[in-house]
């Protein structure tokens, strides 16, 4: 279901309403890459960059430098478009 949520997420914008995300270190990175939570780094990070292009607004992080440093990479590649 949070796969779900977070790939659909963009349809929550319609409500008009700020979209928090908090993927950070969740149960469900290791449905696909099983490992412990202090070991789910890279799952936190792509989900929140998903989070972000799909609408987020707000991310909720555990490890908040590596995941705006990821934020702020993703945006300026995205910039270069």
């Amino acid at each position: 279901q949070s796969m779900t949520a977070l790939a659909r997420l963009g349809e929550f914008r319609c409500f008009g309403l700020p979209i928090l995300v908090g993927a950070s270190r969740k149960r469900f990175i290791s449905t696909v890459t099983p490992a412990e939570p202090d070991r789910r780094l890279g799952g936190s990070i792509a989900a929140h960059l998903i989070a972000a292009q799909n609408g987020a607004g707000i991310i909720r992080a555990h490890d908040v430098a590596e995941t705006v440093q990821a934020l702020r990479v993703a945006a300026a590649i995205g910039e270069q478009e």
